[in-house]
């Protein structure tokens, strides 16, 4: 029987650095709520300062991309929003890109370290089944709200997802990793900003599972096929068309099937 371990303020904030829970202004923690991400937004929109983060052990009313539905259930995930403050939001257009590697740096902090990968724009994945997504959302002019959603227990068996009680075999350890992946964010959020996403590319290109596929690109413009040649600095994937045309993109849907 798993053992569903609930949220714990002191145990979260023993697995962060001390210079690190500095920059924790505010951790809520709610058993049921609708969204994390929409809570933030609210206190963004209310003026709240970089570092407020949101749990919840369950939520009702999720969001990935494109207003796909997502629900947690009770205490089988890890339901995190961060609330950060930019100076300059123009800046912003591979922060997605640089979220992923830090959820992919605290699997391996966490013991995974085969097996992950990264699958524009924003999904972390696990030998080819989808493990956690990322959500960014602002509704004000500096602050952005960057949601994770990692998995922890599956109550449906489904070949497209996994969770870590999959890949490890164990009980997870809830507060513990969500202090690494809060200690990661709240650690690496600052070298982004000063540093845009260079720094991030050299783990990115490690784990881009989509690196050299046959993909096709959908568009609400057009749809285009080609071989993925990776990312640029501003975190558009780099498709080489049918042409033989280097296209560059910063939204749309990838169509693939995964070599893996």
């Amino acid at each position: 029987m798993n053992i569903f371990e609930t949220y714990d303020h002191e145990k979260i904030k023993s697995a962060i650095e001390p210079d690190n829970v500095e920059k924790l202004t505010h951790l809520h923690i709610f058993n049921t709520i609708d969204s994390t991400n929409s809570f933030l937004l609210n206190c963004s929109k209310e003026g709240s300062p970089s570092g407020v983060v949101c749990l919840a052990e369950e939520q009702t009313q999720g969001r990935g991309r494109r207003g796909r539905k997502w629900h947690a259930s009770q205490g089988r995930n890890i339901c995190c929003s961060l609330l950060w403050r930019f100076t300059d939001l123009e800046n912003i257009s591979g922060l997605s890109i640089a979220v992923a590697v830090m959820v992919a740096n605290v699997l391996k902090k966490y013991g995974i370290y085969q097996g992950i990968q990264l699958k524009w724009p924003n999904d972390v994945l696990f030998s080819g089944r989808k493990l956690a997504g990322i959500l960014l959302e602002r509704n004000d002019q500096t602050g952005v709200v960057i949601g994770i959603g990692l998995n922890l227990y599956l109550s449906n068996a489904d070949s497209n997802w996994i969770s870590i009680h999959d890949i490890t075999g164990q009980d997870v350890k809830r507060n513990y990793l969500t202090g690494l992946l809060l200690n990661e964010l709240l650690m690496q959020l600052p070298v982004y900003q000063a540093q845009g996403l260079k720094t991030f590319m050299k783990v990115w290109h490690q784990h881009d599972v989509l690196f050299n596929q046959a993909v096709t690109m959908i568009t609400p413009e057009t749809n285009v096929s080609g071989i993925m040649q990776g990312l640029n600095e501003q975190g558009e994937l780099l498709l080489r068309n049918d042409k033989g045309d280097l296209q560059q993109f910063c939204y749309g849907e990838v169509s693939c099937r995964l070599e893996i």
